[in-house]
This record gives structure tokens, C-alpha cells and sequence, in this order.
């Protein structure tokens, strides 16, 4: 831990502030530093902890902190203590600019401390303070600061999240992955006493911590039971009588339990609740409330189903219908099956798809995931829906159902009363395809369906408007993936504005995310603008969707960024995209901006070393001729002619069977940079420019036709230049230019009087580039060497002399550099001389 500077007064530096994993969503908020920042949460979340890691870690920078520990005093739970602790606070001399922390504060003692707080601030206008409470803190309490510029902080912000998770897993040397840790974190709401005592098990008994069930394994399932367990047997027995009564509420305001529960002191009792870490207290300032974390309450729940059998699930149906009635549907869906009843639940899901996505669309998720799956499969719309989210279909049987393909027959069938399960069943085998790697089929599969849409929204669009934006969002992405581009754009703008109008945020920020990267990808940074513009007009979270759903957005950010040659900035939206986890379909996406990264910054070794990196961890989504395949060879050529290495650029042009403008541009300038102008012509003759649709590859191909003409044909070398130039302008792509040999460029601008733009760093790539040709029979010696023919077995084997092996083996050397056969094979298949 680094230690920050400035007097730290009284912060404390004990082992579990040393052990403190670095929080940095909390940190962030933290910094922000306004007036006040209060910290709200049950004991055992770690408040303290974190407030001096923040600090001991270079919180509040340069300021002098005093810090004011109420922990030991609110063992005395009297008024006379919390007397002492809010004088205490306003006795403190003039702290200037000084950073005052209050720890430990008691939720009882709130409106003393915080009126004292409130004083000194006033008093000190340039000191700011923190305060952690223990427990919720009543509005009345809360008058006190009504006028200060205040930030709450509560249980929920501070559980943990997948991150958080995955750091304490590595700090504690728990090798879960991440994938297991986002299990491990939902399963227990991120709850830290819970999330850090599970680490602990796991290390003892290291599984993995949910079933193929989604159940809780049993280790961890102990934790879950011994803290309920522990929390209630500190509860008096009209308390837990209580918190069983509660336990109906998902979450819930004192009017609301004292509804459900008939007690009258509902308020005592959930402040209560919550001061033991059994519910989460809410308090935005003004308004109370609180929830459960679903871990807990499902625990307490099946202790209430025990002790009162009837009453419980009549409650729930009760709860069901109340929201059902108030179009509350994702409660009324989560209580339906909290009281399992799956047929009103699936009812729910099925007529109010859209309502669910837009008002919660992680409770939605949770539904697909619980519901049996012999109540989903009769189905085909609950089928669907767990094919989107939950990549729910190895061996489903509605990969096997044959639907009609004919476009004039499915229009017929849109308007007849099987069109939605047809429409289900061909969108379940669309994704199924795509999952499976078939790209361009799941896109076939996806573009057959389009007549069927167009005929149910002509004659039922009760039956598919509300699920249009996001079907059309995930045939969209499978149009994506195969790689077309320009149809993929157009279903994700149809996607886009039918979610826009319907208040689907995830579904607006992945279309517009994703046309977004389009467009850069295709090499026009402008129009890429806009839509990365349309997605940050959505100021909203997904929860642990979140990241998954602004890939594209993200991709698209650096590959503009590195247009512009901005390359902090594409650097810190790299960081932010990390490294494409197993299963993330957009890899090949991620993988491009990182490898375009590298060749634009000079780092080619880095970047061929990544990029190999990330194929063999997604090899089995890695298809000839998808969209990853023609951005990664074709990004692969280009790093090893920046490399110099011609002979195995060489061979990957060889091997493209695709003819796709971005392999034919790298392919062109293989011939380029290897001295045969003719040749890089001839690669480019074999697109129709522009008409192919690819902007970046177009203006590539016209500096390359420049450089190979400059000397050969000058006004058509001119021709291609001032083309070139006009276009990069019109599309804001700086970058472009510095694909071309820095001499030829400096030659071109010379010749034509028309210079580069200013800050144009030098080519990535050398003004040329040696190829290692060998004769056939030295390649010949080479193949015998790899296949394990000894060296003084060769002459036997090709049928020439001792003598002319050895006259072969010095040339083999010679030309590549090397001194042994070992040395010389490695450096052969280095190369690409040897398969």
C-alpha cells in the first residue's frame, strides 16, 4: 500500500486497513469529496476499513485529515456518550482545509453527530468531512444537513461487485476466475461479510461456488445459514416473529410492512433489521425504505414457509396480484414465483416482455433463470427470452422444429395465429447457430424471418411489437459477426429507435454502441460520432450487464480515437474493454481495437503477441470469414510488415480466400513495401472502389496506388493523392496517412503541393520491407530437416551429393541468419517458409 501525504491524524492502520482490497468505484466517489459524504451500512461492512484505505491509499491528496473514531464510545449507547462524541466534534479547532472523518457513528446518534458536523463545516468552509453510520438514518435526523451539499452512500453502493470480487480472489489467492466470481457475487448480492467469509471457505474447499443448478454449493450455502442464523438469534422474539412477517416484502417502507405484517411498530423493527445486516435501509436524502438482499431473504423466507405454511404463500399470490393490478410487473412476475406459481409467472413474462425489460431488466434474467424447465420449454416465448440471456439450448428441442423459409409462405404465416411460436422458434435456432459458429447461417437464418416480422406487424402487432427491438437487436449482431456490416447497421437502427420509443435503455445503448463500432470499423470516424453521442444520451446502468452491452460502443471509441491519433484517449477506453472474457461474442471486435492499438503506437511485437493470445482463447468462435477473421488477418499482415517480416506477411495474403477489401489493402501492400508496384496495383484492381463499401480500405488503396505510381505515372499517382486527401478530410481520419512509407508520403506532398496534415507521426510500417526467398531445393533441404531426416541422411534422401547439402546449408544460413538447423527451422517457420 502506498502511503499518501499530508498528517493523517488517528487514521487507523490496522491489519484489516492493510488488508483492504482497493474498492475503486467506491474510491471514485469518494475523491469527489463534496461537503459532506455520508456512509450508511450495517456493522460488519467494513465502512472504516475502507475510509482509511481510501486515505492510506492517496485519498484526499495533500490535505491534513483528522479523524474522529466513535467505534469504542458507541459501546456506551447512551445519550450522555453521543453527547460527549458530538462536542468532542465541534471542540476540534480550526481545520482550515483539513479532511474530518467521523467513524462508528451509531444510527441513534445521528442527529447530534450531524449537527455537530454541520457546525464545523460552517465554521470551516474550506474543510470537508466523512461519516459512517451504523444503520439507516431517519429523515427527521437528517434536517440537520438538509442545507449542506451532502452525498449518501448506502449498503447496496457498498456491496461488492464482480470486480471487487475478483480482486479479493486474488488477493486472497483464490483461483475462481471470473466468471465464478460473478457467480459467487450474485449469489450472495455482494454482501461483504458474506462475500469475504465465502472467500475464506472456498479456500479451504475451493469449488465452485454454485451448481449447474445455479444452487448454492455447500460450503458456501453454510455461510449463507450461518449468518441468517446468527443475525436472528440476536433478535428478541417479537423481532423475529417480525422479520419472518417481512420476509414476504422483496423490499418495502414502514407503511408497506406495517401493512403486511399488522404491527404497529414497523419503523423500530426494520431499523432494526437493517443495524443487524439482515435488511439494506435506503435514504436518498429524503425518502425511507428498505430491502432485502435475496440471498437472506430466501433463507428467512423458507424459515417463515416452516413455521407458517398457509399464510406465506397466500401472502406472496396476494403481493402477486396487488402489483399486477398496479402494472408493477416485474414484482408481480418475482412474487409469482417466489409462491411458485409458474403459470402466472410465465403469463406475466409472456405479456409484459417489454414492461420487464424496461423496469428491471436483471429481475427479468433472475425469472428465465428460475422457472423449470419443463414449465419453459411448452413455452416458446419464455424458450426465446432464455436463449437471449442465458444461452439456454444445447439439445433444446426447438432446434429441430423445421419452419418455412419461402418468403411469400411466412408472409402468409405472420398473419395467421402460429406466426409468434414460428417467430420463436426460427429466432432460438438463429442464436443457436451463432453460438455454435456458424455465422453466416445464423445471419441466413435471421435475414428469412424479416417477411414473417413484416407480416405480423401488418396484421398482429399485438404479438411482436413488443419483442421487435430486441429480436431485431440479436439479428442484428449475428449480421454483425458474419461480417455485414452495412445490413447489421440497418437492423440496428430499426432496433435502436423501436427501443427508444419504448424506454428499453439496454436495448438503445447496445444498437447504438454497435452501430457505432460499424462505422468505425468501416472507416468513417463522423458518422461513428454520432452514434457513440446517441449512446452517452443514456445515462443509465444494466447492473451486470453494463459492460457487456457498451462493448461496441467502447470498440468504437478507440478505433476514433486512433483515427484522430489520440492515443491517451484510446488507451484509457482500452482499459476500460480489458481483455474479451471466454464467451464474449464481440472478441474478435476487442481484439481488433487492441492489435490497431499497437501498430498505431509502434508496438507491433506486443500486438502479434496479443493477437494470438486472444484467437486460441476464442478459437472455437473464430471462423473463416467472419468478421473476426477478415479484421485480424488482415491486422496481422500489417504487424509484421511493421515488423519487417515479409516472407510471413507474404503468406498470410497467400492464404485469404475471403478477397475482402481490408485483406486485399494489407495484401497490396505486401507488394508495396516489397518492392513489386505492378503487383500491389494488380491486388487492388480486384475490388471496385468505392462502390465496396469500405471507407477505410478505399483510402488505403488510394495512397498505396499513389506510392506505387509516384515514379512510373506521376499525374495518376497525383490523381490518387489529392483523392485521398479530400477523403480523409471528409471522414476525420488522420490516421491513414501514416500507413503510408514515410518517404513516399514526403515525396507524394512535394509533387502535388498538397502536404499532410500536421501531426502526422511517421509511417508505421518501413519504407521497405525484405522478403527471405529460398531456392526450391534449399526450401526442399529445409521440409527433410523439420520432417526429422538427419542431416547426413539428406543426400541420400534428395538424391544429390554430400557436397551440395553442404553448399545448401551455408546459403540457408547465410540467408536467414542463423548458425544451426535448430536455429534455422525455428527461423523458417518464423517465417511462414515452413508450414
Amino acid at each position: 500500500m502506498a502511503f499518501a501525504d499530508g498528517v493523517r491524524s488517528g487514521v487507523p492502520l490496522s491489519r484489516s486497513v492493510l488488508d483492504a482490497i482497493p474498492r475503486t468505484r467506491l474510491f471514485a466517489l469518494l475523491d469527489q469529496q463534496p461537503a459532506l459524504t455520508v456512509l450508511q451500512a450495517p456493522r460488519g461492512f467494513g465502512t472504516r476499513s475502507l475510509v482509511a484505505s481510501w486515505l492510506h491509499r492517496g485519498g484526499a491528496s495533500g490535505r491534513d485529515v483528522t479523524w474522529v473514531d466513535a467505534t469504542a464510545a458507541a459501546e456506551h449507547s447512551t445519550a450522555d456518550a453521543a453527547e460527549r462524541c458530538g462536542e468532542q466534534i465541534r471542540n476540534l479547532s480550526d481545520l482550515g482545509a483539513r479532511l474530518l472523518v467521523v467513524a462508528g457513528v451509531p444510527s441513534a446518534w445521528a442527529a447530534m453527530v450531524l449537527e455537530a458536523v454541520r457546525d464545523i463545516l460552517e465554521r470551516c468552509p474550506s474543510a470537508n468531512a466523512v461519516v459512517t453510520l451504523h444503520g439507516t438514518i431517519k429523515p427527521s435526523h437528517a434536517a440537520a444537513v438538509r442545507d449542506i451539499d451532502c452525498r449518501w452512500i448506502g449498503a447496496e453502493q457498498l456491496c461488492f461487485t464482480v470486480a471487487d470480487t475478483v480482486e479479493l480472489c486474488r488477493a486472497k489467492d483464490l483461483s475462481l476466475g471470473e466468471e465464478k466470481c460473478a457467480d459467487l457475487r450474485n449469489a450472495l448480492s455482494g454482501v461483504p461479510p458474506l462475500v469475504a467469509t465465502a472467500v475464506s471457505m472456498l479456500r479451504i474447499a475451493p469449488v465452485a461456488p454454485v451448481d449447474a443448478d445455479r444452487r448454492l454449493v455447500p460450503p458456501v450455502d453454510r455461510v449463507v445459514d450461518d449468518y441468517v442464523q446468527q443475525r436472528l438469534a440476536g433478535l428478541d422474539d417479537a423481532a423475529r416473529e417480525g422479520a419472518l412477517g417481512v420476509a414476504v416484502l422483496r423490499h418495502c417502507t414502514v407503511v408497506e410492512a406495517s401493512e403486511t405484517t399488522g404491527l404497529e411498530s414497523c419503523e423500530e423493527l426494520l431499523e432494526r433489521l437493517d443495524s443487524v445486516g439482515l435488511m439494506f435501509g435506503r435514504f436518498d436524502g429524503v425518502h425511507r425504505s428498505w430491502v432485502w438482499p435475496a440471498a437472506v431473504r430466501d433463507r428467512i423466507l423458507d424459515l417463515a414457509r416452516r413455521e407458517r405454511p398457509d399464510s406465506i404463500d397466500h401472502a406472496l399470490v396476494r403481493l402477486a396480484e396487488e402489483n399486477l393490478a398496479a402494472a408493477n410487473y416485474a414484482d408481480a412476475a418475482a412474487y409469482a414465483v417466489d409462491g411458485s406459481e409458474w403459470d402466472t409467472a410465465v403469463h406475466l413474462i409472456d405479456e409484459h416482455w417489454s414492461d420487464l425489460v424496461a423496469q428491471d431488466f436483471e429481475m427479468l434474467v433472475h425469472l428465465l433463470r428460475v422457472i423449470p424447465d419443463e414449465i419453459a420449454d411448452r413455452r416458446p416465448g419464455i424458450a426465446a427470452g432464455r436463449a437471449l440471456f442465458l444461452n439456454t439450448l444445447a439439445g433444446h428441442p426447438m432446434l429441430h422444429v423445421d419452419i418455412p423459409t419461402d418468403p411469400d409462405e411466412l408472409a402468409v404465416v405472420g398473419a395467421g395465429p402460429d406466426a409468434a411460436e414460428i417467430l420463436h422458434v426460427g429466432l432460438v435456432q438463429a442464436i443457436a447457430l451463432r453460438m455454435a459458429g456458424s455465422l453466416r447461417e445464423a445471419g441466413d437464418r435471421a435475414a428469412t424471418l424479416i417477411p414473417l416480422v413484416d407480416a405480423m406487424q401488418a396484421h398482429q402487432p399485438h404479438n411482436v411489437t413488443a419483442q421487435l427491438p430486441t429480436i431485431r437487436l440479436q439479428w442484428a449482431i449475428g449480421m454483425q459477426l458474419a461480417g455485414d456490416l452495412h445490413t447489421a447497421t440497418s437492423e440496428f437502427e430499426l432496433s435502436y429507435r423501436d427501443a427508444l420509443k419504448a424506454g428499453f435503455d439496454f436495448v438503445v445503448l447496445n444498437a447504438a454502441g454497435s452501430i457505432a463500432s460499424n462505422w468505425a470499423i468501416l472507416g468513417d470516424p463522423m458518422r461513428a460520432d454520432e452514434w457513440i453521442t446517441a449512446e452517452s444520451r443514456v445515462d443509465t446502468s444494466v447492473g451486470y450487464w453494463d459492460d457487456m452491452i457498451r462493448v461496441g460502443g467502447r470498440v468504437a471509441r478507440t478505433l476514433v480515437a486512433l483515427d484522430r491519433i489520440d492515443h491517451d484517449q484510446a488507451k484509457a477506453t482500452l482499459d476500460l474493454l480489458g481483455v474479451p472474457p471466454a464467451g464474449e461474442e464481440l472478441w474478435g471486435l476487442v481484439a481488433y481495437a487492441h492489435t490497431q492499438h499497437a501498430l498505431s503506437t509502434g508496438d507491433a511485437y506486443t500486438g502479434v503477441a496479443w493477437l494470438h493470445r486472444i484467437i486460441d482463447g476464442h478459437r472455437g468462435l473464430h471462423q473463416p470469414g467472419a468478421l473476426s477473421d477478415v479484421l485480424l488477418t488482415a491486422t496481422e499482415i500489417d504487424l509484421h510488415l511493421a515488423l519487417g517480416n515479409g516472407n510471413r506477411a507474404r503468406t498470410l495474403a497467400e492464404s485469404d480466400t475471403t478477397g475482402h477489401p481490408l485483406i486485399m489493402v494489407a495484401t497490396a501492400r505486401v507488394e508495396l513495401l516489397t518492392g513489386h508496384p505492378d503487383e500491389a496495383r494488380a491486388a487492388l484492381s480486384r475490388i471496385t472502389w468505392p462502390s465496396c463499401g469500405w471507407p477505410r480500405a478505399h483510402l488505403e488503396a488510394l495512397l498505396i496506388e499513389a506510392a506505387a505510381t509516384l515514379y512510373t505515372d506521376s499525374d495518376n499517382a497525383t490523381r490518387a493523392w489529392v483523392r485521398a486527401v479530400t477523403l480523409a478530410e471528409t471522414f476525420g481520419n488522420r490516421r491513414v496517412f501514416a500507413t503510408v512509407p514515410t518517404r513516399a508520403r514526403d515525396e507524394l506532398a512535394a509533387a502535388t503541393g498538397i502536404a499532410v496534415p500536421d501531426g502526422i507521426p511517421d509511417s508505421v510500417f518501413p519504407d521497405m520491407v525484405v522478403e527471405i526467398a529460398l531456392t526450391p531445393r534449399e526450401l526442399a533441404v529445409l521440409v527433410q530437416l523439420d520432417r526429422g531426416v538427419e542431416r547426413k541422411d539428406l543426400a541420400d534422401t534428395l538424391f544429390v551429393s554430400y557436397n551440395t547439402i553442404k553448399t545448401q546449408l551455408r546459403s540457408i544460413y547465410s540467408k536467414l541468419a542463423v548458425h544451426s538447423i535448430s536455429e534455422a527451422l525455428v527461423r523458417a517457420r518464423e517465417l511462414g517458409l515452413l508450414k
